[in-house]
C-alpha cells in the first residue's frame, strides 16, 4: 500500500479540511516570513496569521480550495500528499496575490470579515505585497527539485499571465456596451479557470501522463470554472452576504460585466430596455440597485444563470471522467467540484 490510503475513507479523511490546512498552511507560513520584513508583515496579514499590530490570529486565511483539487487529483494519479505540497503552497499565494490587487482595484474594504490589505497598510505597499507573492509562488516552483519541473513551472507562468490578462480585460470593459456573453466567457477561462486548471493539471505533469489525461484535466478545470464564476455572479446580487463575504449588489454597483446582467442587457424584452438605460446612468443608492437586481430577475436572467452554471458543472464532470484518475479520487474530486460551486445553492 502507497503511503496515502486510497480507499473512499482515507482519501475523504486526507481531504477534510484540517488535513488539507496542516499540510499546505506550514509551508506557505515558512515561505511567507523570509520575504523582506515590511512585505512579510503585509502578506502574513493578509493570509491571517497576524494582525494589523504583528500579534498572532486565528483569522479566516481562506479555504485552501485549490490546494484541494491538487492533492485530489494528486492521489488519482497515483501520488502521495507532499510530492505536490509545494507546488499547492505556491498555488495559494499565486490565488492570494490576485485577492491582494483585486481588493486595490475594486476599492473592496473587507477580506474574509476584517480590513483589507491596503487599507491597513496603504495601496502601493500593498501592491508591492501581491508582486512578493507572486515571485515567491513561481521561486517556489521553479526551485522544487521533482519530476516534471519544467513543464509545472511553465503550467504555473502560463497560469498567472491568464490570470493578470483576464483581471485587464474586466477592468477594461466595464460599462462598455458592447461586452458579450463570448467576452465575458473569455475573461472566466483566464482570471477563473486557469489557476483550477493548474491545480488539476501539476498533478499529472508530475506523473508524467500523457496528453489526453492533460486535456481532460484542463477541461474539467476550465468548465469549474465557469461553473463556479456565474453562480457566484449570481451570489452577488440575490446572495447572502455572510457566506459570500461580501455586500450584496456590489457588481452591480460597480457596473462589472457579470453574467446574469449581460445576460438580461441582451434580452429584447420591456425588463432589458428599462435596465439598459439604468446600468449607463450613474445611480448608486440602494433603491436604484434593487431595481436593476429586479430588472435582471424579471427577464429571467437569473433562471438562465443558473441553468448554466448547473450545465458547465455537468461538463466538467464529464471531462473528470474522461482523466482515468482513481475511482476514490473521482468521487472525492466530484463532491469538491459540487461544494466549490453550489456552496449557497438551495437544494432542490
Amino acid at each position: 500500500m502507497s503511503a496515502l490510503d486510497t480507499s473512499s475513507t482515507g482519501l475523504q479523511a486526507f481531504l477534510s479540511p484540517r488535513m488539507v490546512q496542516s499540510t499546505v498552511w506550514p509551508v506557505i507560513r515558512q515561505q511567507t516570513s523570509a520575504l523582506e520584513p515590511t512585505l512579510a508583515r503585509i502578506c502574513s496579514y493578509h493570509l491571517g496569521f497576524i494582525d494589523e499590530h504583528g500579534d498572532p490570529s486565528s483569522a479566516e486565511g481562506g479555504k485552501l480550495t485549490r490546494s484541494g483539487l491538487m492533492m485530489a487529483a494528486a492521489d488519482g494519479v497515483g501520488l502521495r500528499p507532499e510530492d505536490v505540497r509545494c507546488q499547492a503552497a505556491a498555488l495559494e499565494l499565486l490565488h492570494n496575490s490576485t485577492l491582494i490587487h483585486d481588493d486595490i482595484i475594486d476599492a473592496d474594504e473587507l477580506r474574509r470579515g476584517r480590513p483589507a490589505a491596503w487599507k491597513v497598510f496603504g495601496a502601493s505597499l500593498a501592491i508591492l505585497a501581491g508582486d512578493a507573492l507572486q515571485a515567491l509562488g513561481l521561486q517556489m516552483v521553479v526551485d522544487d527539485p521533482g519530476p516534471g519541473r519544467a513543464e509545472i513551472s511553465s503550467v504555473f507562468a502560463e497560469a498567472l499571465g491568464l490570470v493578470l490578462a483576464g483581471q485587464a480585460r474586466e477592468f477594461t470593459v466595464r460599462l462598455s456596451p458592447g461586452t458579450g456573453i463570448a467576452e465575458y466567457d473569455r475573461i472566466v477561462e483566464e482570471k477563473t479557470s486557469a489557476l483550477l486548471e493548474c491545480a488539476l493539471v501539476t498533478p499529472a505533469l508530475r506523473a508524467g501522463k500523457p496528453e489526453h489525461v492533460l486535456a481532460a484535466l484542463r477541461g474539467a478545470g476550465r468548465h469549474l470554472g465557469l461553473a463556479f464564476q456565474i453562480f457566484n455572479d449570481v451570489e452577488d446580487i440575490w446572495g447572502d452576504p455572510t457566506v459570500t463575504g461580501k455586500p450584496v449588489r456590489s457588481d452591480i454597483l460597480r457596473r462589472n460585466p457579470s453574467f446574469p446582467v449581460l445576460a438580461a442587457l441582451s434580452t429584447d424584452s420591456p425588463a432589458g430596455e428599462r435596465l439598459r438605460r439604468l446600468w449607463h446612468a450613474d445611480g448608486t443608492t440602494a433603491a436604484h440597485l434593487q431595481e436593476m437586481a429586479d430588472l435582471v430577475e424579471e427577464s429571467g436572467s437569473r433562471h438562465t444563470a443558473e441553468q448554466l452554471s448547473r450545465s458547465h458543472l455537468d461538463s466538467a464532470l464529464e471531462y473528470l471522467g474522461r482523466a482515468e484518475l482513481s475511482p476514490s479520487a473521482s468521487t472525492e474530486l466530484t463532491a469538491l467540484f459540487d461544494r466549490i460551486v453550489n456552496r449557497s445553492r438551495p437544494t432542490t
